[in-house]
């Protein structure tokens, strides 16, 4: 007996020691298939990398742009010395208008690297995210190959890093795919250390755990719940004594307890960090969980999804089952706590991924333990490979399907024609694409923003106080020369809006947007 087993290491649906799917369990093999899987997912990531970050989360990856590009056109290289003062200028203005609410890692990660290029390049924090989600495939294939076995552990990095959604969402230029790896890397880690319970595998959970919270807080119910487990199953009240406990909490704790403190007295951003996240009055509305399911099913999928649940109680072993269950709990806390974000941003399901895949792979494994008993003839096992190897090839297609199915080159165009129309030094009030964001980095104009009908259910979800219109209307409109619409679905929904630019402005209508002159009333 090993001594994981001694220590009640779950071997449910661990293939025999000398088998990998049909084939005889080494060293050379294992890397030969898991190489293959993280290649194959790099080159499905890279598929139409030089379009615009348009395809997903839109809003979020320009905003990491537009504080990148302030980043890197502060930096005194030879690159931003060549710059035209006045771009210089307007890259640094338009950062330090925007709310820091977490620590900006992949933003100055990325702007050294223009740095190093000597110019910007959209598809470099692209390439930095899909490098990291890739990477966080191989903790988890080595936290799978603990509780599954070898063949389950593959299957589960192939779910991973083959799901479509993965595929598209971890191209994203924004803290969720970093924290997702992070997160694989500290349930690795913190399971390695409920097994030695020394120095150094303490050391290493709570930094790679407290990494995975200070790049995004809302790792600390992926990473917390499972750890609290661990630690309870390893002698309850008995590891209050143990001083290794308090270390790994305080490496996991402290660095964002400290960012968050010091970003919301000192920064000033207390009002975005903690501002319209906790919407209770959902619990009550049926269709909330309704959305919620759907967006989990967008995500993962509705087959691995119950797949997924199904497996807890497919586990044999108390401890384990219960570890895998926290994962789920974690997940419906994360939603409970941010009722609004996990329905309608499905970034925030993200972490869904390696716990699906967890669950997955060890279904996998339990089917192909029963397979091997069959003892299959070489046709069958052709058949069998060759039907996993389709099923792989059809979630990389359908990826690449999505992916090219929209082209937004165009967009950078329609942004810069429509700048040079407006002019650098107009002032603009705008209904407008991503919150200005698209008119800020193609266009090089900074508007104010005025409120979207969703803007406009979020307050009245908080239960704010909205002015009457006139009252609004003339605060934000004060100084400002044009009121640029080019949501124009937005814009008709909105009445009072609508009718009084159209009774008192004259309108200039191009492709796409309409310009009010608000100071040539009628």
């Amino acid at each position: 007996m090993t001594s994981g087993e001694e220590k009640g290491e779950l071997k449910l649906g661990q293939d025999p020691p000398e088998k990998l799917l049909f084939f005889r369990n080494t060293q050379a093999l294992r890397r030969i298939l898991v190489s293959i899987i993280l290649l194959l997912a790099i080159g499905a990531r890279l598929v139409d990398l030089s379009d615009p970050p348009l395809d997903f989360a839109a809003t979020r990856q320009l905003r990491s742009l537009i504080i990148t590009r302030g980043y890197y056109d502060a930096l005194d290289v030879p690159s931003t010395r060549a710059m035209a003062p006045e771009d210089r200028e307007f890259g640094i203005r338009a950062a330090e208008r925007e709310v820091v609410i977490e620590p900006t890692l992949l933003e100055h990660l990325t702007a050294y690297t223009y740095a190093l290029l000597g110019r910007e390049d959209f598809r470099i924090p692209r390439i930095w995210s899909i490098l990291f989600w890739v990477l966080g495939g191989i903790p988890l294939y080595l936290l799978a190959r603990k509780i599954i076995g070898e063949t389950g552990a593959l299957a589960s990095l192939a779910f991973y890093e083959f799901v479509p959604y993965g595929i598209i969402s971890s191209r994203a230029f924004q803290p969720d795919p970093l924290m997702v790896a992070l997160i694989c890397s500290a349930l690795y880690l913190q399971f390695r250390w409920s097994e030695k319970e020394d120095l150094v595998s303490a050391i290493l959970a709570g930094v790679f755990t407290g990494l995975a919270v200070f790049v995004k807080a809302t790792a600390v119910f992926f990473v917390g719940l499972p750890f609290l487990w661990l630690v309870f199953s390893k002698g309850g009240v008995k590891q209050l004594h143990n001083w290794r406990v308090y270390l790994m909490a305080a490496l996991a704790l402290l660095p964002a307890i400290v960012f968050t403190l010091w970003n919301a007295t000192l920064g000033g951003n207390a009002g975005a960090i903690f501002g319209l996240r906790f919407f209770t009055s959902l619990y009550l509305q049926p269709h909330w969980y309704q959305s919620w399911f759907m967006t989990a099913k967008s995500v993962v999928g509705y087959f691995p999804l119950f797949l997924g649940v199904l497996a807890i109680f497919l586990i044999r072993d108390g401890k384990i089952r219960n570890w895998y269950a926290s994962l789920w709990a974690a997940y419906l806390l994360l939603g409970i706590v941010f009722s609004y974000h996990i329905s309608t941003h499905d970034y925030y399901s993200m972490p869904l991924i390696p716990i699906t895949a967890i669950g997955f792979g060890l279904v996998f494994s339990l089917l192909f333990e029963r397979l091997l008993e069959t003892n299959p003839g070489w046709l069958a096992k052709v058949i069998v490979l060759g039907i996993l190897t389709f099923a792989s090839a059809l979630s990389l297609l359908k990826a690449r399907s999505d992916l090219i199915s929209s082209d937004y080159r165009y967009e950078i165009t329609y942004w810069k024609n429509l700048g040079d129309r407006l002019g650098r030094n107009t002032k603009v009030i705008a209904l407008t694409h991503d919150y200005g964001f698209r008119l800020e980095y193609w266009g090089y104009v900074l508007p104010s923003v005025w409120q979207t009908t969703g803007d406009i259910t979020v307050a009245d979800l908080s239960g704010q106080q909205q002015s009457p219109f006139m009252q609004e209307f003339t605060e934000k409109t004060r100084g400002y020369d044009t009121f640029l619409v080019t949501l124009i679905n937005d814009f008709n929904s909105q009445n009072e809006l609508h009718d009084y630019l159209n009774a008192h402005y004259p309108v200039e209508e191009g492709e796409g947007y309409l310009i009010f002159d608000l100071q040539s009333p009628h």
